[in-house]
């Protein structure tokens, strides 16, 4: 019999709080995309207004095809999309009648707004008519536009039409629909200018003077920005039930134009003027103009002001990490805006008559028997919090100390605190064209913003002080130094906090680059169901032999990069390598889901130091319903763990290939170390497609092991990794692959019945040819009653599964001890009596399973009572907290008599800190240790 310890258990506890108390704690599980159950918006959202103003000028004629015709073909797809079915829309073209001095010429295509769905054949028919004659009267365009949304002015078309305001004079049910302007121009602005005799050029707008200047440009486009600033910054609505701003957010694309009319279309946009975003679209870019379309209006459907109470989100062990006696908790508020915000605290931590607690900074409790924050003092805090997330912790340090350490990666050969890399209003290569704006003044604005250093211009305008962006899925590391620990965390803020564990002070963050143009977007904050992600990918740190302190964090459905930073200096971090999917050798990149694994390998006869990873998550996945292969995230990437280079590519046609590798892998990958030598032999992933993938590293090959939608209608999909459990008694010996189905990307789906699975890979000790995979066939069905050892253990058998109830999914990797394997489980309830401007978090049941491993029986009552006799009911237990549980984790407390905390001589099985059972005297291996043996 081989060993399968990859580290023993006694190694894996250190003489110290965190191993004693909760090793499991510390090991990562990142929740999945459950911003649907913190921020779930009504079965029948309101439309937004969105009024579409095209360039109908004489230069649309231009190119092959003609500017004119994409831009008409690109209205149909919007049109006819199923996407864009609830927007109420709207045509205007605008340009001058017969030239630059002619009549303007200002033209309701569409008549009133009406929702495309069901009118989908007038708005085809009135976009065919869009026409190429006279000047850009962009100005009066917008005039025109504005007045449309307002109630107090009579619009009126250059045809004597009159049109009527979409904002209903009812405040019931629509008060929450957002109002869009979509600019569409092709060229400069014109026809402003009274010098050129034109009776419509205007000089003012509500009372003040308009800028005339080179943004813009002169006369020509003189109060075009200030006009869309006014729509902005002013409520339309002001009458009882209109409980939010009734505003206009515009938007602009600037179609082939060059890069003074681009400059002026910018400045109309962003949250200084119209707190749109500016599009520019290349005249021959296939699809660009739909693409610029696509933003919009999902942005137009994302963004609406629903009447929203955040849900208590309950403390989570999974995402808390421990060093020594203390414990740090990143937290977040769901909020219905584009910036959510959050925190990091620090507690103690401790064992106290043998059950683990979490104490402030006065010794009082921080939580409650539900697991819901209360009134606490977290150890970097002035006071008490009163319950607050945003209250105390590393919020309240956020410029505290004035003007933060932001760096960014403009040259990343050189140190990230040099001055080529800081962010500040001083440094000259960051400019307007990376921070997505017009003007420098805006540029300088945005900067001070992020930096702490910004003053608010009016009683609406915020600070960015005391701000911390939200962990949604990330976990905080804590890097042990000389001169003090730091905690690493990524957040929405689009930064990596380096966070002083002594003070809660942030010694210094770090910005890429490419995040640098939506600092814009987190000062607007406009209305959303959906945040903005920035980094909340994993976080990995470790030290190689060398000496050297790393860390790896990824960006989740932020991105598909990766970014590798070398920390041994703590104030000098160096950016290493960032792996994208725009290089070659990390092509298959997808949204970087899963957290690396910093491991040993044998490779070509050397032993190296890797980080191992699955290829992340591919979007598309979030409209499927049934398997079709993905073409970003199917592979697995090995790379050296100092250089980020690549070492190994796993994949359908990578250096060791696998048939049917053809889906995503956002989970983790598991490692396994057959012979004990600390060296990784083999590598377990699960794919979105419900396949358990197999790969020998030694022989260079792999294969599926297990495919649990062959031969099935239902779409079952893993996020999690297997945990592995060996079985040998009795002359059968087989790897029990041990994980549940659910579909993270869409949490309240109950259109399929999710599963646990015990799977069987039988080639324990020799590399399968071919490799073979167990299918739903092959499987015991152990929902209703447990099924027979024999039925299990015979070499025909591939395992057993069992059935979840109604909207149930496995959200947690199981823990394999005494026999039992453990996981917890969420049931996700939407809501079906909210109003159409409500929005509220979805209820739900959270479960604890306990399963004997082989024949899927009750293994403990959970209630304390006998563990005999146990029955079906007794398989699970439904647990007092909100929202998605935390996995199971083991715990070993145990005190000296002088109080140091040592490993203790009873084990306990934990959610959160609820103690579900203990079990004394003696050790049993765990995880994909050996389980069970002769």
């Amino acid at each position: 019999m081989k060993p399968l310890t990859q580290t023993s258990l006694i190694a894996r506890i250190a003489p110290s709080v965190v191993g004693t108390l909760i090793y499991a704690l510390s090991t990562s599980m990142a929740l999945g995309d459950d911003v649907e159950i913190y921020l779930q918006e009504p079965p029948d959202p309101p439309a937004p207004n969105v009024l579409f103003v095209l360039d109908e000028s004489g230069s649309m004629s231009s190119g092959s095809p003609s500017r004119r015709d994409q831009l008409v073909v690109a209205m149909r797809d919007i049109i006819n999309d199923p996407d864009f079915a609830n927007i109420n829309a709207a045509l205007l073209g605008y340009t001058t009648n017969t030239g630059n001095n002619g009549p303007l010429d200002l033209r309701a295509l569409s008549g009133d707004f009406k929702l495309f769905d069901g009118n989908t054949a007038s708005f085809v028919s009135q976009v065919n008519t869009i026409r190429t004659l006279g000047y850009t009267p962009t100005v009066k365009a917008m005039e025109a536009a504005v007045n449309w949304f307002r109630r107090d002015v009579v619009f009126t078309d250059s045809y004597n039409r009159t049109m009527t305001s979409p904002i209903d004079g009812d405040a019931d049910d629509n008060w929450c629909r957002p109002n869009h302007i979509v600019l569409l121009s092709d060229g400069a602005p014109n026809s402003n200018s009274p010098t050129e005799g034109q009776a419509y050029g205007l000089t003012s707008w509500d009372g003040a003077t308009c800028a005339s200047d080179y943004i813009s440009r002169w006369t020509n486009g003189r109060c075009a920005r200030e006009i869309a600033t006014w729509a902005f910054n002013t409520d339309l609505e002001t009458g009882s039930g209109w409980d939010e701003s009734q505003n206009i957010t515009t938007h602009a694309i600037g179609f082939d134009v060059n890069t003074e009319t681009s400059t002026f279309l910018q400045s109309l946009t962003g949250p200084f003027a119209g707190g749109g975003g500016y599009y520019p679209v290349a005249g021959n870019a296939a699809g660009g103009l739909k693409s610029a379309f696509d933003s919009i209006l999902f942005e137009a459907l994302e963004n609406i002001p629903y009447a929203y109470t955040a849900p208590v989100i309950p403390f989570n062990t999974d995402n808390a990490a421990i060093s020594g006696d203390r414990i740090y908790i990143p937290l977040f508020v769901p909020s219905a805006t584009t910036f959510w915000k959050g925190n990091l605290k620090s507690y103690n931590i401790a064992v106290v008559d043998g059950d683990v607690v979490l104490r402030d900074a006065l010794g009082n409790p921080v939580v409650n028997a539900a697991y819901e924050f209360i009134s606490s003092q977290d150890l970097w805090a002035s006071a008490a919090d009163g319950g607050e997330v945003l209250v105390g912790g590393a919020a309240e340090q956020m410029g505290s100390t004035g003007t933060r350490n932001l760096y960014t990666n403009i040259d990343a050969a050189l140190p990230l605190s040099n001055s080529t890399n800081v962010v500040s209003r001083n440094n000259s290569n960051i400019t307007n064209t990376m921070m997505n704006v017009a003007s420098n003044d805006e540029r300088i604005a945005l900067l001070d913003w992020i930096t702490w250093d910004y003053t608010p211009v009016d009683a609406n305008d915020e600070s960015h002080e005391g701000v911390m962006g939200a962990p949604f899925h990330s976990q905080p590391e804590v890097v042990n130094y000389a001169t003090g620990d730091v905690v690493y965390l990524p957040t929405s803020e689009g930064v990596l906090e380096a966070i002083d564990a002594d003070t809660g002070d942030e010694l210094w963050a770090f910005m890429p680059d490419d995040l640098l143009g939506n600092i814009a977007t987190l000062k607007t904050n406009n209305d959303s169901t959906t945040p903005y992600y920035g980094l909340d990918g994993p976080l990995t740190t470790y030290v190689t032999d060398g000496g050297s302190r790393m860390l790896i964090f990824g960006m989740r459905r932020g991105g598909q990069k990766y970014y590798l930073l070398n920390v041994t200096n703590k104030l000098n971090p160096v950016l290493v390598k960032v792996i994208s999917d725009s290089e070659t050798n990390f092509s298959q990149l997808g949204q970087t889901w899963s957290k690396p694994l910093f491991v040993k390998m044998l490779i070509d006869g050397t032993e190296k130091e890797v980080l191992v990873f699955g290829g992340g998550y591919d979007e598309d996945q979030d409209d499927t319903t049934s398997r079709v292969s993905d073409d970003e995230g199917n592979v697995i990437y090995v790379v050296n763990a100092m250089t980020g280079e690549e070492e190994i590519t796993i994949s359908s046609s990578g250096d060791i290939s696998v048939t049917n590798m053809n889906n995503s892998i956002p989970s983790n990958i598991k490692t396994v170390d057959l012979d004990g030598d600390a060296l990784v032999d083999r590598l377990y992933a699960a794919d979105v497609a419900g396949r358990i993938i197999r790969v020998d590293l030694a022989a260079g090959t792999g294969g599926v092991v297990a495919d649990i939608n062959a031969g099935s209608t239902d779409y079952r999909r893993f996020f999690n990794s297997p945990q592995v459990g060996y079985y040998s008694k009795g002359g059968v010996q087989f790897l029990a692959l041990l994980i549940g189905s659910g579909n993270r990307a869409d949490p309240l789906d109950d259109s399929v019945t999710d599963r646990f699975y015990m799977i069987k890979d039988q080639a324990l000790w020799f590399t399968p040819s071919p490799y073979t995979a167990v299918t739903q066939s092959d499987l015991e069905n152990a929902t209703s009653a447990a099924v027979e050892n024999a039925n299990v253990l015979v070499d025909s058998s591939g395992g057993w599964y069992m059935d979840f109830s109604s909207s149930e999914k496995s959200f947690s990797q199981a823990v394999l001890y005494d026999y039992g394997v453990y996981f917890t489980t969420y049931s996700a309830i939407r809501a079906e009596d909210l109003g159409d401007c409500e929005a509220r978090g979805a209820n739900g049941t959270a479960r604890i399973y306990g399963l004997n491993m082989i024949n899927a029986s009750a293994v403990i009552n959970f209630t304390g009572g006998s563990n005999t006799n146990l029955t079906t009911s007794n398989r699970s237990h439904t647990l007092n907290m909100l929202g998605i549980p935390p996995s199971p984790t083991l715990v070993f407390p145990g005190e000296d008599n002088d109080g140091t905390q040592v490993i203790g001589r009873k084990v306990h099985l934990l959610v959160g800190l609820e103690k579900m059972a203990e079990w004394s005297d003696r050790f049993r291996p765990i995880y994909w240790e050996e389980v069970i043996h002769d």
